[in-house]
């Protein structure tokens, strides 16, 4: 058992604290949230681009999703089914091709981002389609790109 400091009023506490005994602060779960934080901007500087592409996770490759009796087009790919592989210390990620530069620089992030996607430790082999479809140029400025989402907006 170590004492920790209380992030709100900087009183000693176990590490083992739900709660400050003077503040009511929840410490288990703001130093955790400080740790998952140091730990993402660890791993964040290990982004890397690659120069291969990946099955877009959006649209499972096909350029297009359902949505009810119609469908849409995707805009994390651009329509083609596919999507820039990036890797980095934690596996590698999906990424929109226009957003590879934000993804390296740390500006986007897979929970928080309808971009970006973890795809795991392993590196993904080959396609679920021999080649892409053509590629429709997104206007970056477009509202309709889900820069930043809710986690549970993420599907």
């Amino acid at each position: 058992m170590a004492l920790v400091q209380c992030p709100d009023c900087e009183r000693k506490v176990s590490d083992r604290a739900k709660v400050c005994p003077d503040c009511s602060c929840p410490v288990a779960e703001v130093l955790a949230e400080l740790r998952d934080a140091e730990r993402q901007t660890t791993v964040a500087k290990t982004r890397e681009a690659t120069d291969r592409q990946v099955d877009c996770p959006r649209c499972g490759a096909r350029g297009w999703y359902p949505m009810g009796d119609l469908v849409g087009w995707c805009l994390v790919c651009e329509h083609t089914g596919r999507a820039s592989l990036c890797k980095a210390d934690d596996g590698w990620y999906a990424v929109a091709p226009y957003a590879v530069d934000r993804f390296v620089a740390a500006e986007l992030h897979p929970g928080t981002s309808g971009v970006v996607f973890h795809l795991g430790a392993n590196e993904p082999k080959g396609f679920r389609f021999p080649s892409a479809s053509k590629r429709f140029a997104i206007d970056v400025d477009d509202p309709e790109i889900p820069w930043e989402i809710t986690p549970d907006e993420k599907s």
